[in-house]
């Protein structure tokens, strides 16, 4: 098992995704960066502790070779995509991309995921401001992150505070005699 696949297990057995892993040589030592995250957020206390476990697993097999630092953390407001399930997971949202190759003379595009079709190949079928799609194939993606509006975070963030009710519902039910 690769150290990815190993970090991996160790982030989903906490019930959260790994957005991210990747190692990067900063001088002599290298970084090892892991960004993780779950339907209802990450906060500092999720990071520190999932850099401990994974931080304490990966010195006790010795899976990492050299010198590194490991940093744990959050994909942010405007995540990037990396994945196919990524654009699946986040059609209807607003995306920032940049192709490796020029498509009708551009490469830098942004719009909303209209739909990711896989018959051919996988294909993500951007719609801009316009409604004009343009279909780009997931292989000439070169980076795509989420782009966000004050109206997605004010949605975000309601989706959270009901479901934090939610979950203060049930406790409180879950405690009834």
């Amino acid at each position: 098992m690769d150290i990815a696949e190993t970090i991996e297990r160790l982030v989903t057995q906490g019930g959260f995704e790994l957005v991210v892993c990747e190692m990067k040589k900063l001088g002599r030592r290298h970084l090892l960066r892991v960004v993780v995250d779950h339907p209802n957020g990450i906060t500092l206390d999720h990071c520190a502790a999932l850099s401990r476990r994974i931080g304490d697993h990966l010195d006790a097999v010795d899976a990492v070779p050299t010198a590194y630092t490991l940093e744990v953390s959050s994909p942010g407001v405007e995540r990037g995509l990396y994945r196919l399930a990524d654009y699946q997971r986040f059609t209807g949202h607003r995306v920032r991309l940049r192709t490796t190759v020029a498509l009708n003379g551009r490469r830098q595009f942004r719009g909303r995921i209209a739909a990711v079709r896989t018959e051919e190949g996988p294909v993500i079928i951007l719609r801009n401001e316009a409604g004009v799609e343009t279909p780009i194939a997931f292989s000439d993606i070169a980076q795509a992150q989420l782009e966000v509006t004050a109206e997605d975070l004010f949605r975000v963030a309601e989706a959270k505070r009901a479901a934090r009710e939610r979950e203060r519902e049930k406790d409180a039910a879950d405690t009834r005699p």
